[in-house]
């Protein structure tokens, strides 16, 4: 995936058409980590991403309390 692509990415949050596919969003993730190293994730670019797929997951227009969130998961392992 080209530098160009992975931008295109990072975009689509603001598009008037919301994605629904999470397989070129992973797979961005997975190529922006895999060329720039593990501090790519924290840039701003990553984040775009990432939102798109945490929105996909929970609703485009999410609040998400990581902790209560974390404890609901956990619960769930029981």
């Amino acid at each position: 995936m080209e530098e160009k692509e992975i931008e295109i990415l990072s975009r689509a949050m603001f598009s008037p058409s919301f994605p629904c596919n999470p397989l070129p969003f992973l797979n961005g993730l997975h190529e922006g980590v895999k060329k720039y190293g593990t501090w790519w994730i924290k840039t701003d670019v990553a984040k775009k991403i990432l939102y798109v797929i945490i929105a996909q997951a929970y609703g485009q227009s999410f609040k998400l309390e990581s902790l209560d969130e974390y404890e609901r998961l956990l619960r769930s392992t029981k």
